[in-house]
């Protein structure tokens, strides 16, 4: 493997780690917001959403160790996970699901899918086997993606996800996504346009209206 393969190669595996988290707020929010939700399908959902999350962490924790074995991949995003984290756990605690899924289902899923999308072709090139496992981690992504988008407009248009807390939730959700974008692109070494192109292009209207 010469220098700048290693090199890239090691670029991916941070990514990878980082995905892996990613993943396992997922798996934490994901269980958390089946015990808060009133509906039984729902809850149901979720219950597979958790369990979905924790396949997907175990998949991309073992990219990360096939790609970089020494190991030592520290990446710059562990404290904006850890200020993510907390303000998902705000919401849960509170009771409020539709803010949680205004954070987790709807920008931490896009943000996941961006960043897949967009190395999912240097991921190929260097672990082939995961072509049939991305197309079945993008499929379920998008699932919790498109999930979260239907129950908070449903919520909205109900009355019962007030248009205040939207305002906060999306406005506190897009900060912190922003910034977890930054930090993957920046530990890729690569443009972010493509990135927040890809990310922005996967939210619903009402996220990113301003109003």
């Amino acid at each position: 493997m010469t220098p700048l393969v290693r090199r890239r190669a090691r670029e991916l595996a941070r990514a990878a780690t980082l995905l892996e988290a990613g993943e396992r707020l997922a798996l934490r929010a994901a269980a958390g917001q089946a015990t808060i939700a009133r509906a039984p399908r729902t809850a149901q959902y979720l219950r597979q959403q958790a369990r979905q999350e924790a396949a997907h962490a175990r998949v991309f924790a073992g990219v990360a160790a096939f790609l970089a074995p020494a190991g030592g991949l520290a990446h710059p995003a562990g404290p904006l996970l850890a200020a993510y984290r907390a303000r998902v756990d705000r919401d849960l605690d509170a009771g409020d699901l539709w803010s949680s899924m205004v954070g987790v289902q709807v920008a931490l899923e896009a943000l996941g899918r961006a960043v897949l999308e967009e190395v999912q072709a240097s991921l190929a090139r260097h672990l082939p086997v995961l072509a049939p496992l991305h197309r079945v981690l993008s499929g379920q992504e998008a699932a919790h993606h498109a999930f979260g988008v239907r129950c908070v407009r449903q919520a909205l248009e109900s009355g019962d996800f007030p248009a205040a807390r939207l305002r906060a939730a999306r406005g506190d959700y897009r900060v912190l996504a922003g910034g977890l974008l930054a930090a993957s692109v920046e530990m890729l070494g690569e443009s972010p346009a493509p990135y927040a192109a890809r990310f922005e292009a996967l939210l619903p209207a009402w996220f990113t209206d301003p109003s």
